[in-house]
């Protein structure tokens, strides 16, 4: 199969957001593999199909290895037969260091994150990165948060 990129449609959770983050890739991708593949088929149907897709963040504090870790939830609508549901695929995490800082500088503060998605890379050999941004309420910006810390 030749490389493709995809998913390009940047879909955002309803609500006004800003990016909190830079350009940011899913960590531990080769360690759910299945999960990825399954998900970035389901994004290219829905693509195709004009339905909804994109990436949540969920907080894992009891993860064992970092109580900062941030789950990143890959989903897509599907269409059935006579109706649409999403399906959901834990896809891997957001980078440790940058989980530590949005834990600091807005979770503990209680400050909502969002994710959006800005592309699929599907490369030979199965390899694939998935890359995001963190999203946050209007004044939470990179800039804002950087100023912060």
């Amino acid at each position: 199969m030749a490389s493709r990129k995809f998913a390009r449609d940047r879909h955002q959770p309803q609500g006004e957001w800003v990016q909190t983050s830079n350009l940011e890739s899913v960590v531990g991708i080769p360690f759910r593999k299945e999960a990825v593949k399954h998900f970035s088929r389901a994004v290219s149907e829905a693509e195709r199909k004009g339905l909804f897709y994109g990436l949540r963040l969920v907080q894992e504090p009891d993860n064992p290895h970092d109580t900062n870790a941030i789950v990143v939830i890959g989903f897509a609508e599907i269409k059935g037969w006579f109706r649409r549901v999403t399906r959901d695929w834990q896809i891997g995490y957001v980078p440790a260091e940058l989980a530590e800082e949005i834990g600091r500088d807005l979770v503990a503060q209680r400050i909502p994150i969002a994710a959006e998605l800005y592309s699929i890379y599907e490369g030979r050999d199965e390899f694939f990165d998935v890359k995001f941004f963190v999203l946050a309420p209007p004044g939470n910006g990179v800039k804002a948060r950087m100023k912060h810390s």
